[in-house]
């Protein structure tokens, strides 16, 4: 992946968080300065923001070149020249290819270091940092391929500092240039060039000339108040295509270095044209298929075939076509693009296939689902793109498996991209060091223009052999003469690290990997903080230069004591659990149910006589009930469905059957859950009104311009598609949803959860699973791949042996909720969890199977009349439940235990939930759920919060019922919401 084709963002006058996912960084089209100053003020002249320009202070350039890579480290000053506080810009077009190893912030005046940290710690970090009310400096990369940094506060007459280390492939096919401009005049300008270069080789911006050592190594350009308007170049000077050199950790390397072979174009009798249907691939698809076009008029084959693919291959679209890149156009532009992307899925349906000569996979690079392919296609595979945004390293890797070439038309142009495609790849054949082999150590790549190969090597090496079809290299080397210079080493991390995701390797090893050798990875990001006090509260590693020694010491005894309380919450675990459970018992057998008339009881801290007071006067003067949502209008219910409709749930304006019905013994209804008619105030939701099928289809296509940069639009609108029965277009809808810019973890929550309501389970734990991988330091996404893992034991399909190891999973993952400390913002999850883990016991049980909870005395039976249970999908969001009872008490964070029995768990004031509301022995009457929107994050790119609430009828019976529902809360809309009334019948 190139770091100028991916967004990130850096935060905090005290915080910086670099996330960049294993990102290099691409030439952009910059008009004008490079690196750019700008400056924004929010307290202007009649309050107004204002923006105004910075002053570059000084640059500070130092390039390392060792053999076929430079190392650069940029040092740069801005000034604020005015009387106010500025936030400033700062902007920097980095050679092309480059890999970003470093960022630093000025912290107290001197720079402070990112250290590597695994990805989502990092980013709770972050977004700590920013709802503690930290005014954030902001860094990205946009889509001019171009690294900037926000960094706030700059105050007035004062200096900030930041610094970018990156490293770059060079070749005399390719030159390093970086292009210098400034509108003004730095005070200080210092350019070092050093290493395996020479004068003639290198080109400093304008007319400025660097003074060279005598040994010609290195030279030194020190002047000011000179203006910047040129391009510092870099030619290869090395002759010999193999270097040693030592990564800073300590690691030598032996790199080689060789031009890319030229073979003359290899005829193609037959063509497959894999073709990615996915919705991100919609928007780049027409420039892939114009040079798809130009591809097969070149080529012309004998025959040629479209396959059209995104979750799996579409078979009904898949065509045999005249082999001219017209015919390919006119079927391929046709072709509609929804759903999310599953490679396996597509190469395990095509490797059966008789051979062809070439394939060609175009796609926009958004490997959303599946696992990467395990197995290989019966052809020569080439991979093409024109998304900005593709996993590059991912699919570059993919072709060089295939056999092929890696086509970023993003990158290179189509003159370029058809000089590839004539090129073979160097294939390592062998490769020894010391006559012991080696390759298996090594990663190589060859991209078209350069063979690149980086091996880490024992200090004493002293030869190696390396043998490439059609060429061998050998020769005597010397560690003496290597050089220190990070390049090789962070080259060869990023290659393995790229190798070891496709295999599928632990996370906790990719992020040690990435750690060693300081490169930002899919799973890392780079961390500033300010204080010692923030890295020990994160749990993170202190940068090595920017802290003292008694501050090292400090940070270890805090550390420490950190680790010590940690274990002594672990041992503490279950005794707390066990105490909990007790008191849920006592409920349960009816012990300590308050001694008062049913009322609301808002302030739990009244005295009894004021609590009767307010029963007696709310008994007098009950309230009336929220106002309900805006009615479906009828038009939304289908005819058949009329007779049904108060059965029907309503999901996002949508209905969807119940799972179950009640009934007592004999059969007969005991009783109703009538799920409120819920319509988001959504236009494209009004005007879907009595549409299905085709019609459907053109109303989710023509919205979409408009409605579907956010995820809530693609699960509104698969409700819909589900309510007309239409659950496979459904939910390739809703899976468009993790297609988007903005999507992530809890974007996978949201999706995963209806998948389950969809029927979709098997996808549902494969989403689950990926965000329990991502995400392990929360209990919820543990509890949320159990449940899904006990629903799919549901199914008639899976064989006994299957259900049963999917519930002795489900249990496990259950009981880790339970028996380990989670953050105090979640406390409340493991009474209910407790609940679930008893009856996915029962579940296993029932198959002959056997397990355990993590202690004895929790195991208990515990059936109710009432169970709903609410999660929602955004962090820091406080949502509360509240459930009125028939005589008209009201269950809620100010009254969890109502007089009839209701019991509501713990408040979750800080996102995601759970929240239960149970009642053992339901009285006649009418149960009023519903949700209050209490408070919302600051950091949620979803969108609407989103709740899923489950609704059960005899919880843990063999009667047992559920219904789920979701709702969606915006900030400037109503914030409290009926979700469902439960009607007990009797007197």
């Amino acid at each position: 992946m190139r770091l100028g084709k991916r967004n990130f963002s850096l935060t905090g006058a005290s915080l910086v968080a670099l996330f960049l996912s294993g990102l290099t960084l691409a030439p952009s089209a910059l008009a004008g300065a490079n690196p750019v100053l700008t400056s924004t003020s929010y307290f202007g002249e009649d309050g107004k923001e204002t923006n105004s320009d910075l002053i570059l202070k000084s640059l500070d350039l130092t390039v390392s070149v060792s053999g076929s890579f430079a190392e650069t480290r940029a040092l740069v000053e801005f000034y604020n020249p005015t009387s106010e506080v500025l936030e400033g810009n700062f902007e920097l077009e980095m050679p092309a290819d480059s890999l970003l190893i470093g960022y630093g912030l000025d912290i107290n005046g001197s720079i402070r270091e990112g250290v590597i940290v695994e990805k989502k710690q990092a980013e709770r970090a972050f977004n700590t940092r920013i709802r503690r009310g930290v005014d954030p400096g902001l860094a990205e990369v946009d889509d001019t391929n171009a690294f900037t940094t926000r960094v706030f506060p700059i105050n007035p007459e004062q200096i900030r500092q930041i610094s970018v280390t990156f490293i770059t492939p060079i070749s005399d096919d390719s030159p390093y240039r970086l292009p210098l401009e400034s509108p003004t005049e730095p005070a200080a300008i210092n350019i070092t060039v050093k290493g395996d270069v020479r004068a003639n080789s290198v080109s400093l911006p304008g007319k400025l000339t660097p003074e060279w050592s005598t040994d010609g190594k290195t030279g030194v350009l020190m002047t000011g108040d000179l203006p910047l308007d040129d391009v510092l170049e870099i030619r290869s000077t090395s002759t010999i295509p193999y270097t040693l050199s030592r990564h800073s950790n300590g690691q030598p390397f032996l790199s080689i270095d060789l031009p890319s072979r030229n073979s003359a174009p290899k005829a193609s009798d037959s063509i497959r044209v894999l073709w990615d249907t996915s919705l991100s691939h919609e928007a780049t698809a027409a420039t892939a298929l114009s040079f798809m076009h130009e591809v097969i008029d070149r080529d012309r084959p004998y025959s040629l075939e479209l396959i059209p693919f995104s979750r799996g291959v579409h078979e009904a679209h898949r065509r045999d076509l005249r082999p001219q890149g017209e015919e390919l156009e006119y079927f391929a532009s046709e072709l509609a693009y929804n759903g999310a992307t599953d490679l396996s899925a597509v190469f395990n349906t095509e490797t059966e296939r008789s051979r062809a000569d070439i394939c060609y996979l175009v796609t926009d690079g958004r490997l959303t689902l599946g696992e990467f392919p395990e197995k290989a296609l019966p052809c020569t595979l080439h991979v093409v793109t024109a998304a900005p945004n593709a996993e590059d390293d991912m699919l570059a890797h993919l072709a060089r498996l295939g056999g092929g070439q890696y086509i970023d038309l993003a990158e290179i142009s189509e003159a370029d991209a058809f000089d590839r495609l004539s090129r073979r790849q160097y294939l390592p054949n062998r490769l020894t060091v010391d006559g012991e082999d080696a390759l298996a150590n090594a990663e190589w790549s060859d991209n078209g223009d350069r063979f690149r190969l980086m091996l880490p090597v024992e200090p004493d090496i002293r030869e190696f052999r390396l043998d490439l079809d059609g060429r061998s290299l050998s020769a005597s080397l010397d560690m003496r003469f290597a050089n220190r210079n990070d390049a090789a080493g962070a080259s060869w991390a990023q290659l393995r690290l790229t190798s070891l995701r496709a295999k599928g390797t632990d996370r906790a090893d990719l992020v040690a990997l990435s750690r060693r050798y300081s490169v930002v990875s899919d799973e890392t990001s780079l961390l500033v903080l300010e204080t010692l006090f923030d890295y020990v509260e994160n749990g993170l590693p202190l940068p090595d230069d920017s802290f003292s020694k008694d501050e090292f010491r400090r940070y270890s005894e805090l550390m420490e004591q950190k680790e010590a309380d940690e274990r002594q919450a672990k041992d503490q675990r279950l005794e707390k659990v066990l105490a909990l459970w007790k008191n849920q018992q006592d409920w349960y057998s009816g012990k300590n149910r308050p001694d008062r008339k049913p009322g609301p009881v808002l302030n739990s801290e009244l005295s009894e006589e004021a609590a009767m007071a307010e029963a007696e006067d709310w008994s007098a003067n009950m309230p009336p009930p929220p106002p309900p949502p805006r009615p479906v209008m009828a038009e939304r219910v289908n005819s058949q469905d009329y007779a049904e409709a108060e059965e029907t749930l309503f999901v996002t304006g949508t209905p969807r059957r119940s799972e179950a019905s009640e009934t007592d013994e004999t059969g007969a209804p005991v009783g109703q859950i009538s799920i409120e008619a819920w319509t988001p105030d959504r236009p494209y939701l009004e005007d879907a009104i009595g549409k299905c099928g085709p019609d459907l289809y053109i109303h989710y296509e023509f919205e979409r311009e408009e409605h579907g940069s956010l995820p809530s639009y693609y699960l509104e609108m698969a409700d819909l598609f589900d309510r007309c029965g239409d659950p496979e277009t459904a939910i390739n809808v809703l899976l468009s949803a993790m297609e988007l810019p903005t999507a992530n973890d809890d974007t996978l929550t949201a999706v995963a959860s209806r998948l389950i309501r969809y029927g979709d389970a098997e996808t549902a734990i494969e989403l689950f699973r990926k965000v329990v991988e991502r995400d392990p330091t929360r209990p919820q996404p543990w509890r949320n791949l159990a449940l899904a893992l006990q629903t799919s034991a549901d199914s008639d399909e899976l064989p006994q042996s299957v259900k049963k190891a999917r519930l002795e999973e489900s249990l496990r993952h259950i009981n880790h909720v339970i028996a380990n400390p989670w953050d105090v913002r979640f406390e409340g999850i493991e009474t209910i969890s407790v609940l679930e883990a008893n009856q996915i016991l029962k579940d296993l049980q029932a198959l002959g199977g056997t397990g355990a909870l993590p202690d004895e005395a929790l195991q208990d039976d515990m059936p109710v009349d009432i169970r709903v249970v609410v999660n929602w999908n955004v962090d820091e969001t406080d949502m509360d439940l509240w459930v009125r009872e028939p005589g008209g008490e009201v269950a809620m964070y100010s009254n969890p235990r109502t007089v009839i029995g209701g019991r509501l768990s713990n408040d979750m004031t800080n996102g995601y939930g759970p929240e239960e509301y149970l009642l053992k022995d339901a009285p006649p009457g009418a149960y009023e759920i519903t949700m209050d929107y209490f408070s919302s994050d600051v950091v949620n790119p979803n969108g609407a919060v989103a709740i899923q609430a489950e609704i059960w009828r005899n919880y843990g019976t063999p009667g047992a019922s559920l219904r789920r529902v979701e709702l969606e809360f915006t900030d400037d809309e109503e914030d409290e919401y009926l979700v469902a009334t439960i009607k007990i019948e009797g007197e």
